[in-house]
């Protein structure tokens, strides 16, 4: 996908969408907090890189700290942010309009061409799939 975002040819807009648990929705807002420092990809990379199964504690507020941490970020305003909960509103926001898209699985992809035509693909999916 990097030739096409990187060039400026297909805009990316990146949604959660909360299906289990808190372990997920814990993992969103730290998400979230991380972008507040412009290292959400980052973030969201290390989550995905440490994710050990839903409901398993993978995202207790100790690793997601020791995430941040990992990332150099600044851990007093990380900190700040997931204690007040600055993110949640972001995060339900999302699944609110998941929902009304008709999203009932992740990941799942909206193509929107020039037209305003929409092409919704469901899943995990080669390369080729989305470059057609």
């Amino acid at each position: 996908m990097i030739n096409y975002i990187e060039t400026g040819k297909v805009k990316m807009l990146f949604k959660d969408f909360i299906v289990v648990n808190d372990d997920s929705i814990n993992a969103a807002s730290a998400a979230h907090c991380a972008n507040h420092q412009n290292m959400f990809w980052e973030y969201h990379s290390t989550l995905y890189n440490n994710w050990d199964g839903e409901g398993t504690g993978w995202a207790s507020p100790e690793h997601l700290h020791k995430f941040a941490d990992s990332l150099g970020l600044d851990m007093d305003e990380f900190s700040n942010c997931m204690s007040k909960s600055e993110s949640s509103s972001i995060v339900d926001d999302s699944h609110v309009d998941g929902r009304t898209l008709g999203v009932d699985a992740t990941p799942t992809f909206f193509i929107i061409d020039e037209n305003n035509n929409v092409l919704k693909i469901v899943g995990a999916q080669p390369y080729d799939v989305f470059k057609n």
